[in-house]
């Protein structure tokens, strides 16, 4: 019997807890972005960047993680660091090509969503962690 996805029904629940916390955050993304583009299009596409900056390395880190199927804790804990590491490079590399390549911009939209897009994300980690709203 042949299970196309590493893991078990814990890591398909994790799987699907993660998606539905991205989709919230893609449409959170898209709505700023709308209110932002009230202001100026500057503003709407920086809000955007900010959202897509903000994703982008995330989403590499859920794949990273969830696409292992580490047998032990040290394989899944080294997985998490690297995932992590790489996140912050991404997260770098997305920062700098932003502020090269993209002329007009406006940094308080941009910085704005991808703080409110992490505070968002803390929030939808507590509401979905079931063991830790128990505490």
């Amino acid at each position: 019997m042949s299970n196309s996805s590493p893991g078990g029904k814990f890591t398909r629940l994790t799987r699907k807890k993660v998606t539905r916390i991205f989709q919230i955050q893609t449409v959170f993304t898209l709505c700023v972005a709308l209110i932002s583009l009230l202001h100026s299009v500057t503003a709407g596409y920086s809000a955007l960047l900010g959202g897509v900056t903000y994703l982008v390395p995330n989403a590499y880190f859920a794949w990273r993680v969830l696409s292992r199927s580490s047998d032990t804790p040290r394989g899944v804990l080294a997985d998490m660091y690297i995932g992590e590491i790489w996140k912050m490079v991404i997260t770098i590399a997305c920062f700098a090509a932003v502020f090269i390549l993209v002329q007009p911009l406006s940094p308080f939209p941009l910085f704005l969503t991808f703080v409110l897009l992490q505070i968002l994300n803390w929030y939808l980690q507590m509401k979905v962690d079931d063991r830790f709203l128990k505490l």
